[in-house]
C-alpha cells in the first residue's frame, strides 16, 4: 500500500507539472494573434479493487483542450469579409472626393450653368463677337471639367485594379499556408493517441489564416474528422482540400474592360460577390467608379448631340465657304448602319436637310434652298455627296480622313437648315461639339479656329434669308439645360438633373459605405470581445491556476516525503 501512495503522488506530480506547462504556454502566448487558451484535461486513473475496496490510483492528463467557440470564429470570418468590403469601398470613394467635392459650387454643375448662361448672353447680343468668344470659353471650361472627371475616375479604376492584383497574391499565399497547415495538422493528430486531443497551435494558426483570407474574400469551410479542411468561396469555388491548394488568377479582359477572377488551374470564373476587400475593389472599380463614369459619359453624350442637333441647322448672317464633318464615314454603308463609327449614327431617321447657296451679293439660288433627302437604312454618304454635287455653287467630297467636306465655289457661300434626319448632327457637320463621351468631348475644329463659327440664328426655309439679329438657335440651345433628353439609351432626363444625379449618387454611396463600415467595426469589436472572453488568455487567471497547481505539486511532494519516511521506519523495524 505504501508503494501505491508513492505511485499516486508521482502521478500527481506529473499531472501538476504538465498543467503548469500548459499555463506557462498560455501566458507565453497571451499576446499572440489568434491564439486560443488551452487547458489540461485532468482525469482520475481507473481505480483498482483491493479487499473489496475500490482504491484510487491517482490522476493523469488525458489531453490538452483548445477553448474555442466555432460559432464566434465563423461570425468573425463573416464580419471580417463585410468590414473589409465596406472599408475598401469607403476608402476608395473618399479617394475621389476631390472629383465630386466641388461639384455643386465651382465644378461641373457650375460649368454647365455658365455654359448655358453664355448662350443666353449671346442670344441677347447675337452680333457681339465678345459674346461668341465667351460661349467658346465657357464650352472649353465645361469640356475641361468633364475631361478631368473622366481622367480622375479612370485613374481611380486603374488603381483599384492594381490593388486587386496585389490582394490576389496575398490570397494565394494564405491558401498555400492553409493547405500546408492542414497537412501538418493531419500528420500530427494521426501521430497522437485518439484521446490525446488535437494539434492546438497548428489549428489556431490555420484559423487565423482563414480569418485573414476571409478579409480578402468570403469563404466557406468544412472540417473533417482527420484534421483536414475543405475551403471554398461563398459561391462554391474550391480553394483547398486535402492539403491541395488552388490559386486565384486574372481572367481575360473583354471588350477593353478589366479582367475578372478565375481559378488558375481550371480557368473557371470566380464570383466574389459583395464581400471581402477584393469584392469591395471589384465593386468599387466596376459599379461605383464605373457607374459615375457612365453617368458623366451619358451627360457628355446627351449634351453634345442635343446641342449639335440645333447648331447643325443654325446659321449666321455671315455664311460659310467650307465645312468638314467631325466624324468619318464608310461611303459604302448606309448612314445609320451599326458598322459606322459615328457614335450617333443610330439616331439618323428618314428625313432631309436643306443647303442654301448664295452668290457674292448674298442672293440665294434657288430661293428656298435645295433639299437633300435621307432614307434611313438606304442612303449612304456617297449618295449624299452625289446629291450635294448636283447643287450649283458647291462641291462635296471625302477628305483624307474619310470625312465629308463641303466647299463653296469661288464667290459663293452656303448655309444649312432644317435637318429632320439628324444626319448633320450625327456626323458633326456644322456642329458645336465633337466627341460622344467625357474623355472625347471637344469643340469642333471650326469653332476652335474661330468663335465666328458659332451660329445663333436660322435660315428662313422659304426665302433663304438670315437675319443678323436672329437669336432663335441660341435661345433653343439655352433652353436645353432643363429639357429632358436621351440619345444614348439612358432614361430621359435634363442635363441639369443628370449633373445633380451623379453628385447625389456619390454622396449616397459615401454615406452608405461609412455607415456600414462603422457598423461592421462595432460588430467586430463585440465579436472580438466575446472571443477574448472565451478563448483569450487572462494572465491573472492563469497565475491563479499556476498557484493552484503549485500547491498541489507541493502537497504531492510532501506525500512522497512522508511515504519515504514511513518506508524508512518500516525498514528500521526489519533491521
Amino acid at each position: 500500500m505504501i508503494f501505491d501512495s508513492l505511485n499516486i503522488a508521482a502521478s500527481s506530480l506529473q499531472t501538476q507539472q504538465k498543467s503548469i506547462n500548459v499555463v506557462s504556454h498560455n501566458i507565453a502566448n497571451a499576446n499572440t494573434a489568434g491564439y486560443s487558451r488551452q487547458v489540461a484535461d485532468i482525469a482520475t486513473l481507473t481505480p483498482e479493487s483491493v479487499g473489496g475496496l475500490s482504491l484510487g490510483r491517482g490522476v493523469n492528463v488525458t489531453g490538452i483542450s483548445r477553448i474555442v467557440d466555432p460559432m464566434i470564429n465563423s461570425a468573425l470570418s463573416n464580419n471580417g469579409s463585410q468590414m473589409n468590403y465596406w472599408t475598401t469601398q469607403n476608402t476608395g470613394l473618399n479617394s475621389v472626393a476631390n472629383v465630386f467635392g466641388s461639384l455643386q459650387n465651382t465644378g461641373l454643375a457650375s460649368a454647365l450653368d455658365n455654359f448655358f448662361l453664355s448662350w443666353q448672353q449671346l442670344a441677347n447680343n447675337p452680333q457681339d463677337s465678345a459674346q461668341q468668344f465667351n460661349v467658346r470659353t465657357k464650352g472649353e471650361t465645361l469640356i475641361t471639367n468633364l475631361g478631368s472627371m473622366s481622367q480622375q475616375l479612370s485613374a481611380a479604376q486603374s488603381s483599384a485594379d492594381g490593388q486587386i492584383d496585389s490582394q490576389i497574391q496575398q490570397a494565394n499565399k494564405l491558401i498555400d499556408t492553409i493547405a500546408a497547415l492542414s497537412t501538418q495538422i493531419r500528420k500530427q493528430e494521426n501521430a497522437l493517441s485518439s484521446s490525446a486531443g488535437t494539434a492546438n497551435d497548428l489549428r489556431d494558426q490555420r484559423d487565423q489564416a482563414v480569418r485573414s483570407l476571409a478579409n480578402l474574400l468570403p469563404v466557406q469551410q468544412i472540417s473533417d474528422n482527420n484534421g483536414g479542411l475543405l475551403l471554398q468561396t461563398a459561391s462554391g469555388d474550391l480553394l483547398t482540400q486535402d492539403g491541395v491548394a488552388r490559386h486565384l488568377a486574372r481572367g481575360t479582359a473583354i471588350g477593353g474592360g478589366f479582367a475578372g477572377l478565375v481559378i488558375a488551374q481550371t480557368g473557371q470564373a470566380v464570383n466574389i460577390g459583395q464581400s471581402g476587400s477584393i469584392g469591395g475593389l471589384i465593386d468599387l472599380r466596376d459599379n461605383k467608379l464605373g457607374g459615375y463614369m457612365s453617368q458623366i459619359n451619358s451627360l457628355a453624350a446627351n449634351l453634345a448631340f442635343s446641342v449639335n442637333q440645333i447648331h447643325a441647322s443654325a446659321a449666321s448672317a455671315t455664311t460659310d465657304t467650307t465645312m468638314t464633318a467631325g466624324q468619318p464615314s464608310n461611303v459604302a454603308l448606309a448612314l445609320n448602319d451599326p458598322a459606322q463609327s459615328a457614335a450617333f449614327a443610330n439616331q439618323i431617321v428618314s428625313g432631309s436637310f436643306k443647303i442654301h447657296v448664295y452668290n457674292a451679293t448674298g442672293t440665294a439660288t434657288p430661293a428656298g434652298g435645295t433639299a437633300i433627302n435621307i432614307t434611313a437604312g438606304t442612303t449612304t454618304m456617297a449618295d449624299v455627296i452625289t446629291s450635294l454635287n448636283a447643287v450649283t455653287g458647291i462641291s462635296a467630297s471625302m477628305d483624307a480622313g474619310s470625312r465629308l467636306n463641303i466647299t463653296a465655289a469661288t464667290g459663293s457661300s452656303f448655309a444649312l437648315s432644317n435637318d429632320t434626319s439628324n444626319t448633320l448632327a450625327a456626323y458633326e457637320v456644322n456642329s458645336y461639339f465633337t466627341g460622344s463621351s467625357a474623355a472625347t468631348l471637344n469643340l469642333s475644329t471650326s469653332i476652335q479656329a474661330s468663335p465666328a463659327a458659332i451660329h445663333t440664328g436660322r435660315v428662313d426655309p422659304l426665302t433663304s434669308t438670315i437675319s443678323s439679329s436672329d437669336n432663335s438657335a441660341a435661345i433653343a440651345i439655352m433652353q436645353l439645360q432643363n429639357q429632358a433628353v436621351s440619345f444614348d439609351g439612358s432614361l430621359s432626363s435634363s442635363l441639369h438633373n443628370r449633373t445633380t444625379a451623379v453628385s447625389t449618387q456619390y454622396g449616397n454611396d459615401v454615406a452608405t459605405s461609412l455607415q456600414q463600415r462603422q457598423y461592421r467595426t462595432a460588430e467586430a469589436d463585440s465579436l472580438n470581445a466575446q472571443r477574448q472572453a472565451i478563448s483569450g488568455v487572462n494572465t491573472d487567471e492563469e497565475l491563479v491556476s499556476m498557484i493552484k497547481f503549485q500547491r498541489a505539486y507541493e502537497a504531492s511532494a510532501k506525500i512522497i516525503t512522508t511515504t519515504n519516511q514511513m518506508m524508512d521506519s518500516l525498514l528500521g523495524l526489519i533491521r
